[in-house]
């Protein structure tokens, strides 16, 4: 018995154009947080968390990286990426009383903190940003840094290659339904099959799509992560230091004593 499936061919269409409409309302970027300090200079970031001391942000040019905080003391109102804005009262500073036998002493200059660099033209590009911070951290930040990069790359490393096995092997599983219920003609025997037929499809097309969904996203992840990792330790040799320090505790019951191992590794 010949059938003929159009409506299966609109069906697999329209599904389809569904998951490329929510994979591109997924990637919808978030807008970025303004936070205006009281020196007039300006950070645009990501917002993390606002508590009674401090905000805690991340950079806009990683954000996927690790936290900075600003005092709220330093701030003078923060225009939230929803549009809302908040403002922040200066704290008042009481002025020091002399009595008049005594000289005042002579005002010292007010230490100003160096302001955010503004850029010319523009945005300063991310990868210049984190060379810059790069150049800039001690060397416990970047062991911290490297690890945590590294940590960040590997997993999206398995991310990839799971989400891409996983995906072939659905996809062939539908593949072999499909085929399984065609004739050397290319027909459907039965009605039955056809409906096995459309569940098949449905796993095919899934498969693909999750495979290069989630193989992507791992994928460029990992590089990402990695690519940083790589200029962190390339930095840490540079300046002769290691890339892990490490303390083992170790205690021998014979002679009933401990000791701690220093582990460097470079």
């Amino acid at each position: 018995m010949k059938v003929i499936l159009p409506k299966l061919k609109n069906q697999l269409l329209a599904m389809l154009m569904l998951l490329f409409v929510v994979q591109a309302n997924a990637q919808t970027p978030r807008k970025a947080d303004v936070i205006r300090l009281r020196d007039e200079s300006k950070l645009e970031v990501f917002i993390q968390e606002v508590d009674d001391q401090v905000v805690k942000y991340k950079k806009i040019s990683d954000p996927e990286g690790p936290l900075f905080s600003v005092k709220k003391s330093d701030i003078a109102s923060i225009r939230y990426g929803n549009g809302e804005e908040e403002t922040f009262e200066a704290t008042l500073e009481v002025q020091s009383y002399y009595a008049p036998t005594k000289p005042a002493p002579a005002a010292r200059p007010q230490e100003q903190r160096p302001a955010a660099r503004k850029p010319a033209n523009g945005p300063v590009k991310p990868s210049v940003q984190f060379a810059e911070d790069v150049r800039n951290s001690s060397p416990d930040h970047l062991r911290s840094m490297y690890t945590y990069y590294k940590t960040r790359s590997k997993s999206g490393m398995v991310m990839g290659i799971a989400g891409t096995s996983v995906g072939i092997v659905v996809a062939a599983i539908g593949t072999g339904i499909v085929a399984g219920a065609m004739d050397d003609n290319g027909n459907f025997k039965s009605y039955q099959d056809e409906l096995r037929a459309r569940k098949g499809a449905y796993m095919m097309l899934g498969g693909f799509a999750g495979a290069i969904t989630f193989g992507t996203v791992g994928f460029v992840k990992g590089g990402k992560n990695g690519a940083k990792a790589s200029r962190i330790r390339r930095e840490l040799i540079r300046r002769g230091e290691p890339l892990t320090i490490s303390i083992r505790p170790s205690f021998s019951p014979s002679q009933r004593a401990g000791s701690l191992a220093l582990a460097i590794n470079f």
